[in-house]
């Protein structure tokens, strides 16, 4: 139910914005959600998210298990054409199915916990609480950009590297990259803009 609660408490929080045009389907499918009780992710779905979760002619789905067949990305996981490494949990509300042969992708890992939820994996840190996943995904990248060895001309990808700062970046990126960060600590990407939708 938490993730049901935190959708709902999003929509309540942008409610004046959506409800602009009060017979506009997304406004009365906003109604209808925010007069659920407790919902969880699926009741959230099928009363929200099939309705308002983007643009005709593929939204509205007939039902919530619509929308996820047609959002599932099981299908197109032997197309991916980069490194690729997913970290899913068993009980994840959201990934119900984790194709474990990679869709027989060789660029592709795949790894399966048995708990974790959806984008869970918390673990007590030195006076903070931070996700385990943080060691192994910069493991993985760092090993990507300094072992891995592809013809980038092929599979059209762009090589990794590990700039002097310690920054995983891809080449023609030079502004953007990623590293763990002493101590941990919470980054916040949304920029607090006035009248910008905020995640959960």
């Amino acid at each position: 139910m938490g993730m049901g609660g935190n959708l709902q408490n999003l929509l309540r929080r942008h409610a004046k914005s959506l409800e602009s045009n009060p017979e506009h389907k997304v406004a009365k499918a906003m109604h209808d959600t925010l007069a659920l009780r407790n919902p969880t992710l699926e009741k959230f779905d099928a009363t929200f998210t099939r309705v308002a979760g983007g643009s005709a002619p593929t939204f509205p789905f007939a039902t919530a298990d619509d929308y996820y067949e047609w959002g599932s990305s099981h299908f197109v996981v032997e197309d991916i054409r980069v490194p690729f490494l997913a970290i899913n949990a068993k009980d994840d509300p959201v990934v119900r199915h984790v194709p474990m042969d990679g869709g027989g992708n060789g660029l592709v890992i795949m790894e399966l916990t048995p708990f974790g939820g959806h984008l869970g994996w918390f673990q007590a840190g030195d006076g903070f609480v931070d996700r385990w996943t943080t060691k192994p995904v910069l493991e993985w990248l760092k090993l990507t950009g300094e072992v891995l060895s592809h013809d980038t001309n092929r599979l059209n990808w762009r090589r990794l590297y590990v700039d002097t700062d310690g920054y995983i970046r891809e080449d023609g990126t030079p502004n953007i990259g990623c590293k763990e960060v002493e101590g941990g600590g919470i980054i916040d990407g949304n920029g607090g803009e006035e009248g910008m939708l905020q995640g959960l």
